[in-house]
């Protein structure tokens, strides 16, 4: 089926529909009878919303209006008023600017920009000023996302309080790397590159609809042009091993080439521990895994921008991952008889898993300001393949076998090749009007996953491939999109925002091996809503509703059985189907310090890797399975206390409550229960002249309960001090992560009434060292072009 041919149609009108504009305003600015240049052009309608443009070498300026309106003009030069009208335009026309050597020094607020808020409530998004924050500058961008509202960020890992995943844009365009480089890239940004950080926790129809959670927009500083920095920067990390991260970072904008580019390579061992427990009837199993993970990752990205003209801009990014990781694992399994309590039987595994990743991306993206009035236009192109090569071994020895149907020795081998493939085509238009700002677009999203899945037996030490464990799967998905959205000033207290998104997804699963074809196509809309109202300068209220959808991850749905010891399988289901969820939130925000949010979020039909347990063989089979609806409700209350000029903190406390059903009788039918979460920064300036910081997080979490299973409680504190030398281009930070070694929590659940418990610890006790040195100058701003393909990235790798 050519599905090209259903975004022609959408094109067409979408490009026909731009064209209905306005009327020209030309204008001509003379002052002793000569012309001026860049004189700058204020333009205010009566609704107050204000256009602007500046005078050629000639005196003129050209702007596109909305027509049949008054408007009042203002002009400038060197900061000063030269003249003032008010017209009224009806069509297309000329008018005559004369300074009548009045010139008036501007103190009106019409065109002095005022010093925004460090916290603004708009009605899509919370806003983090990080330019007008004391506190947030002369660190990186990592030190500056920690002091912005609803956003925690615990052992590099960040998260909008209350939401499982989130998405990190930088100037509106997703940066889609890998975990690892995505925390370099974002600590090689200064602080004092950022002009704010957008906390969006209920995405408009603008983005893609995948996914529960909510998005974290960085907004840099406007470039200047003929500026370049580079950014070198070098990281020792010691836990139980040593891991080193290096790094380096251009950007150049010069002659209307903007060019960014990264390059990291990270190296190094961390040791997880991994301790379950499973009570049987009549017997209890027992298993410790002590791991040692090799990261061995290089990653580059380049970016480039080149304006042609005042309206088109078009540009390309590449970004490429490749990585060799590698996992073994030492795990003893200890059986205990319930009658005579002794340890009847040890199972040793040896696990050894080896990969290789390799994964580019392409994006090719056209910018067309169409008129001066806001309308906008942008197409991109975006093409990824992500390889896998996957090879696992494992010996199980069994000593003391008192239990039957045991066996003493068990070898095996899975060889996995995956590799997906998808290209995807995105097109999206500003359309501002008089009346209403308006916002459209359309997508097209083709994706191909392929596996080719071997297991051997090496029981007798030679290999023996296994016909029944041996798999090929072919998976197709194809996504078509439209959106619309629509926003409104109804007045200085009012606004409001709605949208709507529709998409429509086919895909098809084909087993070679077990020659079996699955198809599934839905179609879906999801609503958008948002109303903001200004009760006063320091009181603000909005409340938001919006409809969103998780879909699988692509390895979940291979059907493929993968062995890892004789008790422990895991396997993919073809038919698992996406989840959805409806999210409410209602929000409070007074002044610069204090945001208060009510949420209400209810899953359907969502889908959770499943442990089924089987009492006889005890065999572990773990597959993902739809059985999953939960309500949850909470509140989350944050503050910012400037307590002294050389002290502040920011302090988070989310409490909710979660509701969760099952439709399998494998888990529990329903469990109840409340959470409690708190988190402060503290931070301390140590010098008058700002170079010497101190600061401390301090996170900690209730007893609890995450969807079917009851979580124990669990804390962490970390500490960083920082040092700025040679007037801040020289930044060393010593940084000590989890010191009390606390953050163990476990989790308690049920299957098939055997009662289960899992208790990780992924080696979070650390000491960090990093060094970063940035020269040129430092207010280019990182490019990053919009990835519209980023849902299908996220979903390559298994959450």
């Amino acid at each position: 089926m050519n599905y090209t041919k259903h975004i022609y149609p959408v094109i067409i009108c979408l490009l026909c529909f731009c064209q209905i504009s306005g009327q020209n305003l030309k204008g001509y600015v003379y002052s002793d009878k000569k012309p001026v240049n860049s004189a700058e052009v204020l333009i205010t309608d009566p609704e107050q919303k204000k256009y602007f443009t500046v005078t050629e070498e000639n005196g003129v300026f050209t702007i596109e209006l909305p027509a049949n309106k008054m408007y009042d003009i203002k002009i400038y030069s060197d900061k000063k008023l030269l003249t003032a009208k008010s017209i009224f335009l009806d069509g297309n026309k000329t008018e005559n600017f004369y300074a009548e050597n009045k010139e008036i020094e501007i103190k009106s607020v019409d065109f002095v920009v005022r010093k925004k808020k460090i916290i603004q409530q708009k009605t899509d998004r919370i806003v983090f000023n990080v330019e007008n924050s004391i506190m947030a500058s002369g660190g990186d961008l990592m030190d500056a996302m920690r002091l912005a509202p609803r956003i925690s960020i615990q052992n590099d890992d960040i998260k909008i309080t209350g939401k499982d995943k989130i998405l990190v844009m930088v100037d509106n365009r997703p940066v889609n790397i890998p975990k690892e480089d995505l925390i370099n890239y974002l600590k090689s940004i200064r602080s004092d590159e950022v002009s704010s950080i957008e906390v969006i926790t209920n995405p408009p129809a603008k983005y893609i609809a995948e996914g529960n959670s909510g998005i974290v927009n960085i907004i840099t500083k406007k470039s200047k042009k003929d500026y370049w920095n580079l950014t070198l920067n070098t990281t020792g990390q010691a836990a139980t091993h040593f891991i080193s991260k290096n790094g380096a970072n251009y950007n150049l904008n010069y002659k209307g080439l903007i060019v960014s580019s990264s390059l990291n390579y990270v190296k190094g061992y961390n040791a997880p521990l991994n301790y379950s427990k499973i009570e049987y009837p009549g017997v209890t199993w027992i298993e410790d895994s002590k791991q040692t993970a090799l990261a061995d990752n290089f990653s580059g990205r380049l970016s480039l921008d080149y304006k042609v003209n005042k309206k088109l801009t078009t540009g390309l990014q590449y970004i490429g991952s490749f990585s060799s990781p590698e996992v073994e694992s030492l795990i003893e399994s200890k059986i205990f008889n319930h009658a005579d309590h002794d340890k009847n039987s040890v199972i040793n595994t040896n696990y050894k898993d080896s990969k290789s990743n390799k994964f580019n991306s392409f994006n090719y993206h056209i910018l067309y300001d169409i008129d001066t009035t806001g309308k906008k236009i942008a197409f991109d192109f975006d093409y990824f393949n992500n390889i896998n090569l996957t090879n696992q071994l494992f010996a199980s020895h069994t000593t003391a076998a008192a239990l039957s149907g045991l066996q003493n020795f068990d070898a095996g081998k899975n060889d996995g090749y995956q590799k997906i493939t998808n290209y995807s085509l995105n097109l999206d238009v500003e359309h501002p009007t008089s009346w209403v700002n308006i916002n459209y677009g359309a997508r097209l999203s083709f994706t191909k996953t392929q596996n080719d899945i071997h297991f051997y037996d090496l029981t007798t030490g030679t290999e023996v491939l296994d016909q029944n464990r041996t798999n090929q799967f072919t998976f197709k998905e194809n996504n078509q999109s439209l959106y619309f959205s629509l926003n409104k000033e109804l007045n200085d207290k009012w606004e409001i925002q709605a949208g709507l998104r529709m998409e429509n997804t086919e895909t098809t699963g084909y087993s070679g091996t077990l020659n079996n074809e699955s198809k599934i196509r839905y179609t879906k809309f999801f609503p958008t809503a948002y109303v903001l109202y200004k009760l006063n300068e320091n009181n603000q209220f909005s409340i938001n509703y919006g409809k969103r959808i998780h879909r699988p991850e692509f390895s979940l749905l291979n059907p493929f059985k993968y062995t890892f010891s004789p008790y422990s399988t895991s396997e993919g289901n073809p038919y698992l189907l996406p989840e959805f969820t409806n999210n409410v939130e209602l929000t409070y925000s007074y002044k610069d310090f204090m945001i208060t949010s009510l949420y209400y979020s209810d899953l359907k039909n969502g889908f959770d890797m499943l442990n089924i347990l089987d009492s006889g063989t005890k065999i572990q089979n773990t597959a993902p399975l739809n059985y999953i609806a939960n309500q949850s409700y909470g509140l989350n209350q944050y503050f910012y206390f400037k307590i002294f000029p050389w002290l502040n903190t920011n302090v988070n406390i989310t409490v909710f409550n979660s509701q969760s059903q099952s439709s399998t009788p494998v888990t529990l039918s329903y469990l109840n229960g409340w959470n409690f979460e708190t988190k402060a920064d503290i931070n301390i300036t140590l010098n008058k002249r700002k170079t010497l910081f101190f600061s401390t997080n301090l996170w900690s979490v209730s007893k609890g309960v995450t969807n079917l299973d009851r979580s124990t409680s669990g804390f962490q504190t970390d500490a960083a001090l920082k040092l700025f030398l040679m007037d801040k281009k020289l930044q060393i930070t010593c940084y000590a992560n989890d010191i009390f070694k606390s953050n163990r929590i476990a989790y308690t659940g049920l299957s098939n009434n055997n009662k289960t418990t899992y208790k990780n610890y992924d080696d979070l006790r650390f000491v960090r060292l990093s060094v970063v040195y940035s020269f040129g100058n430092k207010s280019v701003k990182a490019s990053s072009r919009e990835i519209k393909n980023s849902e299908e990235k996220d979903r390559t790798t298994s959450k």
